[in-house]
């Protein structure tokens, strides 16, 4: 969803495929000379869209700034490339939005420093304030973090100063990416009878979770809470999903997400907006 100045804007389509685009609050705003843009992925046909709105906009005599929100990051786990066979998409990605010469592009917990370092004029905004409104919202005292891996508790730990964390070491097969396995590094905390929440940037199925979950489960944790700042339609489906049989099971108590890419419903999901 391309939204251009607080409106939706909307997309039909020619019997060719080909996009037809109406700007209808264009004449309230055609003399402005800052717009902003928020793109809500869904799809990956509306980068098409965002290029044509910006170029229209860039084409007018009076703007002077464009602002991107990017509340999510497309291709942003194609971080690196393995082999020449392999496309750099997130290059590719940021090549475009460079290409368009935003004056800011905002982003919001981007999943590695590679996507931010590819685009021009970036500004990150980390998700302390929403780990900070779960926290509220769980209202239990103490709580214990869990990260996936390292690289999240490095990454994440510094915006929560102060409370106590563990983290996981996968067991992945890099062929296909399924995890294995997972250990909780408890860095000697206890986790007997303890509340926890675990904390990802980014979940598909949940499966870096739900085996996080089960272990947490094992080594004794009383209640287990998660959050990720995006959230696919994906965790919902019951075949590939792992998360959602951890929510359904009461494995785990809850997952708490933003409206950056989830645009489902489940009674076990609390969506914080942005």
């Amino acid at each position: 969803m391309i939204i251009l100045d607080g409106t939706e804007v909307k997309v039909e389509h020619f019997p060719d495929g080909t996009q037809r685009i109406v700007l209808e609050n264009l004449p309230k705003m055609e003399w402005r000379n800052t717009h902003e843009i928020t793109w809500k992925f869904e799809i990956e046909e509306e980068l098409s869209t965002l290029i044509y709105v910006t170029r229209h906009l860039r084409n007018m005599p009076c703007i002077q700034e464009i602002y991107l929100n990017l509340l999510y990051l497309p291709n942003a786990r194609m971080d690196r490339i393995h082999n020449q066979r392999e496309v750099f998409t997130l290059r590719g990605f940021a090549d475009a939005i460079n290409w368009l010469r935003f004056d800011v592009v905002r982003i919001l917990d981007v999943h590695s420093n590679v996507g931010a370092a590819l685009l021009n004029n970036v500004l990150v905004y980390t998700p302390e304030r929403y780990i900070k409104e779960v926290l509220k919202q769980i209202g239990e005292d103490p709580i214990i973090l869990y990260f996936p891996d390292e690289g999240a508790a490095k990454r994440y730990s510094g915006l929560l100063h102060g409370m106590p964390y563990c983290y996981g070491e996968k067991k992945r097969d890099w062929d296909t990416g399924k995890i294995l396995g997972l250990n909780v590094r408890t860095n000697g905390m206890g986790l007997g009878g303890q509340t926890v929440l675990m904390i990802d940037d980014i979940i598909a199925y949940g499966g870096s979770l739900y085996y996080s979950a089960k272990e947490l489960k094992r080594i004794g944790a009383r209640t287990i809470y998660a959050y990720a700042t995006h959230t696919e339609n994906s965790i919902l489906d019951r075949e590939k999903g792992t998360l959602i049989k951890s929510l359904e099971d009461n494995t785990v108590e809850r997952l708490y997400t933003t409206g950056s890419l989830f645009a489902g419903e489940h009674e076990k999901i609390t969506v914080l907006e942005v």
